[in-house]
């Protein structure tokens, strides 16, 4: 087995603007950060990579 990690992608830079999505949560509900951001001042995104 090797236990090297695949190369990450970059990602987007700290502070910058995420680009408005549609997903559901671990529930099944919908969600939408154009939606979150009309009723909040601000979203934090937290993503888990599925690999530990």
């Amino acid at each position: 087995m090797n236990d090297e990690e695949p190369p990450r992608p970059s990602g987007l830079p700290a502070g910058s603007k995420a680009p408005l999505f549609d997903t559901k949560d671990i529930y099944g509900n919908e969600i939408s950060l154009k939606k979150l951001l009309e009723v909040y001042n601000g979203v934090l995104i937290d993503f888990f990579r599925g690999n530990w």
